[in-house]
């Protein structure tokens, strides 16, 4: 009887801590969602809906007459118009540690950045990519397109 409740316990532990972990892992939100607009993770590819949760590493496309809008965990907003493709490289927001990192690449369509406080914090540590340029962030809000 002892060896199964202690079996319990040490599941549930192991449980909690592993779903700590994956939270840790979540960089932000989708707020809105207009038309058909696709994320793809490795070959999965699925929905965006509104209040699912954001990771590094995301695909996300719109198709035409679409768009997302994306908050992150700072407060950053990100909203990407139709008939765009954009990837999220990188985000790191600690502030505690000091470590910041906001990294996207607009491949094609188009895209409004407005900062939340990682551009306070760390403007330097903001980098919007494009096929052919990568842009330093030092204001607040800026358009992005790429044809």
């Amino acid at each position: 009887m002892v060896s199964r409740v202690f079996y319990y316990v040490i599941l549930t532990i192991f449980l909690s801590c592993s779903s700590a972990f994956a939270e840790s892992d979540f960089i932000g939100t989708i707020k809105a969602v207009q038309g058909n607009v696709f994320i793809q993770v490795g070959s999965t590819i699925f929905d965006a809906k509104p209040n699912d949760k954001l990771y590094e590493g995301y695909l996300i496309e719109t198709e035409d007459d679409s768009s997302i809008g994306l908050v992150f965990i700072d407060g950053t907003q990100l909203s990407i118009g139709p008939s765009s493709q954009v990837i999220i490289n990188r985000y790191l927001f600690s502030p505690k540690q000091k470590n910041y990192l906001f990294d996207v690449m607009i491949q094609n369509g188009s895209a409004i950045y407005s900062s939340g406080k990682l551009g306070e914090l760390s403007p330097e540590s903001i980098k919007v990519q494009t096929p052919e340029a990568t842009i330093g962030v030092r204001g607040t809000k800026f358009l992005v397109e790429v044809d």
